[in-house]
């Protein structure tokens, strides 16, 4: 079962408790009555249907539901130093492994590079010490001999070091005069610190990914499309992951902390790499998640759900977040898109949604009624971007439906479209689980094998990627039909489904056939040639299932529904104690820690075993029980 821990207290949270997201409670709640379920994306079949199930408030704080990420080495990524401890460690066995010169010795280095007069200049400003703002030294030099010159004053001048600075060519060495010129000071020796990738851990909460980074680059002082991360994280949880940034500079980041933590983000745990990030370069995710008043079921069926979900795992379907929140759901336009219907996508972008905010709906409604862009976009409010970028692109273009849909970021594109063949996917697999469990697999269904190792293609696949990404190209693997004879070999878990595409290979039995019919009732076609639109769907392979790794749970009992249960790496960094159970507390709360691959939803878990819908809607409306 875990071990049982609690704590005593009713301390509030910092970051406060779950709120409405909306201008205010009573239109949140009209609102939300319009949101989505489960079964409106696909979701409606089990893998153990014999689970009782019970109640739990996923959310009711944002420091109930953290996320690690899990880089590729399987190291789950924590924040443990908001100092750059792991830099300094290395600089310091350098120091130690260096015979360091002489101040002779290294103003006869200088006078190599330069020229006795500019050597005489910096030794009179060493000695002058960093109290002495007046005095300078300056030469003409080449890049050749300014990044000789650096590595030579990385590795000899181990205490405070001036200010270098370049212009035109003209190399000027002088004393900083406060801590932002400090954190310019020459670059360090990449190379013998591991690289030329400043890589750091990066902790948030409150915050889209898209948003943090781009924080990060403005105080960093780092260009927002350089730094690189192996995925995105949720605004509404507590996520720590790893990002990089091509010579980034540590004394930056850390002059930037104060800004930084006003928005909610804390880095730390510095270092110097090879390699820069790029999405994918992670294994997975760590979870820790506290359900708060459960009920519903004794200790002994909780006990009974949490072996089945660490045993038999749970149906690996695309989450709620793919699908939105609003009553046009993310895939009906994505499928408008596919089919070609310009015309239907954009409408349906742009028509009245019941429950929305009175301004929001005057502006749908006058366009339902005029088809006038331009009085519309006096209209709508300014934040509605996908709004505004359709009714321009009209203007501009009227009846013109493919260049208003093609006005829309690639991004929001490709969110729309794959949110449809995520919809397909999570349509199909739940007609296999219903018809023929979720224990053994078909003949017919996929499982993907290695390909046969490239080493050539491998090696050259790593100089383009030009240090950026972690990952092998070569080591993806490829689809196999099972037959008869197979069987005995692979197990439900090696088993994938297709996300539809255009190189999609699919199941040779019933289940394919069932992707063919629900792609033609809905008059989709993926074909690359047929429609540039699809040039990036290429599909992929899914497990059918997945599994909760390392999964440990407990029981945890409070009396205040505020009660800190579980601490974050930030509080233990700030010493807080760990959380104590409190004997006979009103209420009961599970605490559940697991990890999961890639692409899996942490709420699919969930929903395996509290047989609950976990759309925001359906959350939004548990309360504590009195």
């Amino acid at each position: 079962m875990g071990n049982i821990f609690s704590r005593q207290g009713s301390e509030k949270s910092v970051l406060g408790k779950r709120r409405a997201e909306s201008h205010n409670d009573e239109s949140e709640s009209k609102r939300a009555r319009f949101q989505p379920k489960e079964p409106d994306a696909g979701i409606t079949a089990y893998v153990n249907q014999s689970l009782p199930g019970f109640r739990g408030i996923i959310k009711n704080r944002i420091e109930d539901f953290l996320v690690h990420e899990v880089d590729l080495d399987g190291r789950v990524v924590t924040l443990e130093s908001m100092e750059p401890t792991i830099i300094e460690e290395k600089k310091r066995k350098i120091a130690a492994a260096t015979e360091l010169l002489h101040e002779a010795e290294f103003d006869a280095e200088v006078a190599k590079l330069f020229d006795e007069e500019f050597a005489k200049q910096l030794r009179e400003l060493l000695q002058a010490g960093s109290e002495n703002k007046e005095l300078s030294a300056s030469v003409p030099s080449t890049k050749e001999a300014r990044f000789d010159f650096y590595k030579l004053v990385d590795r000899h001048l181990t205490k405070e070091r001036p200010l270098a600075l370049c212009k035109d060519g003209v190399l000027t060495m002088r004393w900083a005069v406060d801590a932002e010129e400090q954190a310019r000071e020459a670059p360090p020796n990449y190379k013998a610190l591991g690289g030329e990738y400043l890589q750091f851990h990066v902790y948030k909460f409150g915050i889209e990914s898209a948003k943090a980074i781009s924080i990060i680059a403005k105080y960093g002082k780092l260009k927002n499309s350089r730094i690189g991360t192996a995925g995105t994280k949720d605004a509404r949880a507590i996520t720590v992951q790893t990002m990089t940034a091509p010579k980034g500079r540590v004394q930056q980041m850390i002059l930037a902390k104060e800004q930084l933590e006003q928005n909610n983000i804390y880095i730390g745990d510095y270092d110097y790499v090879p390699n820069g990030l790029t999405l994918g370069d992670l294994s997975g995710n760590r979870f820790t998640i506290v359900l708060r008043d459960v009920s519903g079921a004794t200790e002994e069926k909780i006990v009974e759900s949490m072996d089945s979900l660490r045993d038999q795992g749970f149906i690996n379907y695309f989450g709620m977040q793919r699908f939105g929140t609003g009553t046009i759901m993310t895939h009906e336009i994505g499928r408008a898109i596919l089919k070609l219907d310009f015309e239907e996508a954009c409408d349906l972008i742009l028509k009245p949604r019941p429950g929305e905010r009175d301004d929001f709906a005057e502006a749908r409604e006058l366009w339902q009624d005029t088809k006038d862009p331009e009085a519309t976009l006096e209209k709508f409010p300014g934040r509605f971007g996908p709004e505004r970028a359709i009714l321009n692109a009209y203007k501009r273009a009227p009846e013109n439906h493919r260049k208003a849909i093609t006005s829309l970021p690639r991004h929001m594109l490709s969110m729309y479209m794959h949110a449809y063949q995520s919809y397909v996917w999570n349509h199909v697999v739940s007609e296999r689980a219903k018809r023929f469990g979720c224990d053994k697999p078909l003949v017919g269904d996929l499982v993907l094998v290695s390909p046969a190792e490239n080493n050539k293609d491998s090696n050259r696949a790593s100089v383009l990627n030009n240090n950026a990404g972690r990952r092998n190209p070569s080591e993806r693997k490829k689809p196999k039909v099972l037959k008869d004879e197979d069987l005995g070999s692979y197990t439900i878990e090696d088993v994938v489904y297709p996300v539809p595409g255009h190189r999609s290979q699919y199941p040779k039995n019933e289940m394919g056939e069932l992707y063919r019919e629900l792609l033609e009732k809905d008059g989709v076609e993926f074909n690359a040639r047929a429609d540039s639109i699809m040039k990036d769907l290429g599909g992929d392979y899914r497990p059918l299932l997945a599994k909760a790794g390392d999964l440990t749970y407990s029981f945890i009992r409070y009396d205040d529904p505020e009660a800190n249960l579980c601490n974050t790496d930030l509080d233990r960094i700030n010493g807080k104690p760990e959380p104590q159970s409190i004997e006979g507390a009103k209420y009961m709360a599970l605490r559940m820690d697991f990890t999961l691959k890639t692409s899996q939803y942490a709420t699919m878990a969930l929903r395996e075993v509290l047989r609950d819908d976990t759309s925001s809607r359906s959350q939004k409306s548990l309360k504590h029980s009195e």
